[in-house]
């Protein structure tokens, strides 16, 4: 009698049960859709896409879709999932979806091979805050970036189920033999018509990985045993803010201005009001230049990229105007002069502007660009925002649920957006020691 005839046959157990062999899971990330809507300071992230699982179980070799039905039996086995705060699955987290015959293993007679797939619904019901989630990366704006790091325990109906023990989670499903498919050997990420921009930012990465957390005392059944570990999946989305706006419209106007206020020197020394009236028109040209961006950020309790640069561009102005005081002081004559010593003297003058304006001008190229505007963005970065490691996030889930060996990263960048479009299925770059790197 073949199990679909029996009347009580457990389909609710797992595939394997008994056998001592864990259940092998393979997953794709389906990738849909994201955006990044802002209103009023604050930004959130929406995203649309699919979790896709692939796995075989043996009971259901030789299932006749024909007569018995497309759908597999309505309690057969499948996992359901327990996520972070902020992402769902939707029904898959209940276990409720039904899986499907995955329809490359059905034959011309619509039998089974005993492949199943569940393709299950992901987002952020209500937008996931990125701009409180990760607050210190707008030190580097207008150059910052974010990661938003997401999690998933697999379970079913409840029940942690242990790694290598009842899972075998693979991000290495085999690709397709697909024209159009060659650059990739197996399966990672379905980039699926996806827009890289979305208001301010562009998408530059996604990462994948399976990972695994010791559970705490209350999951401790189900057959744990010391050692065990419970099977999760983890993904990140790797943003960064479309500069280019900002650059044009805040940083490059700003130092204009700076580059201007050298030019007070093409006056003479002696003709200091000229000279301090260019510079009271340069300094109200940064207030009017920083209105651009005053609504583009929520009101931060420290000083961003930006910020640094109006700040130094001020300062600039300030250490000219100083120094034509210097200069016009240095070369104006005695007030009790007499005749020809009272002459300016326009060499002593000259001088002064000269050893300012280097002075000036050193501050501009090697602290100001230099330090607070180059180093000050990639350092930011570098401890925050879409290049640092998993482990350095701000959540629990970032120190209890770590990568295993088993974690990628795929690219976007130009050169992916030139070669692949909206449309990518394959693999992403295996990242070595993921713990530290991942």
């Amino acid at each position: 009698e073949k199990p679909w005839d029996a009347v009580d046959f457990k389909w609710d157990e797992r595939p394997g049960l008994g056998s001592g062999e864990p259940t092998a899971l393979d997953l794709v990330w389906n990738m849909k859709s994201w955006e990044v809507i802002a209103d009023k300071g604050k930004e959130t992230l929406h995203i649309r896409g699919f979790l896709c699982l692939y796995w075989t179980d043996e009971r259901i070799r030789g299932y006749p879709t024909r007569t018995k039905g497309k759908v597999p039996p309505e309690n057969i086995w499948r996992p359901s999932f327990f996520t972070c705060a902020g992402f769902s699955l939707g029904e898959g987290e209940k276990g409720t979806m039904v899986p499907q015959f995955y329809s490359g293993g059905l034959d011309k007679e619509g039998v089974s091979d005993g492949r199943l797939w569940l393709s299950i619904p992901m987002s952020l019901p209500g937008g996931f805050d990125i701009s409180n989630g990760d607050i210190d990366r707008f030190r580097s704006f207008p150059f910052d970036s974010t990661r938003v790091d997401l999690s998933c325990m697999i379970q079913c109906a409840g029940t942690p189920l242990w790694v290598n023990k009842d899972i075998s989670l693979s991000l290495r499903r085999p690709q397709m033999q697909t024209p159009g498919l060659e650059h990739s050997l197996v399966q990672q990420f379905d980039y699926d018509g996806v827009d890289r921009n979305s208001n301010d930012y562009e998408l530059s990465g996604l990462s994948m990985a399976a990972g695994s957390h010791n559970p705490p005392p209350f999951l401790r059944n189900n057959g744990w045993e010391e050692g065990d570990k419970i099977c999760d999946i983890l993904f990140s989305l790797h943003i960064r803010r479309s500069y280019i706006f900002y650059l044009h419209n805040g940083v490059k106007p700003l130092y204009t201005i700076a580059a201007f206020g050298f030019f007070g020197y093409t006056m003479e020394p002696s003709d200091l009001a000229n000279r301090i009236a260019l510079g009271a028109v340069l300094f109200l040209s940064i207030y009017a230049v920083q209105w651009t961006t005053a609504g583009h950020i929520p009101r931060l309790p420290f000083k961003t990229v930006l910020d640094n640069v109006s700040e130094s561009v001020s300062l600039v102005l300030f250490l000219i105007l100083i120094g034509n005081a210097i200069a016009y002081h240095v070369g104006r004559p005695e007030r009790d002069c007499v005749d020809s010593e009272c002459d300016f003297d326009d060499k002593r003058a000259d001088r002064v502007d000269v050893i300012c304006g280097l002075l000036v001008l050193g501050y501009v190229l090697l602290y100001s660009v230099g330090y607070r505007t180059v180093f000050a963005a990639w350092w930011a970065n570098k401890r925050t925002g879409a290049s640092r490691p998993w482990t350095k996030g701000p959540y629990l889930r970032n120190k209890r649920f770590l990568p295993t060996e088993e974690a990628y990263h795929l690219k976007i960048d130009d050169a992916f957006v030139s070669k692949h479009g909206k449309k990518f299925l394959g693999q992403g770059e295996k990242i070595s020691s993921p713990l530290e790197r991942w």
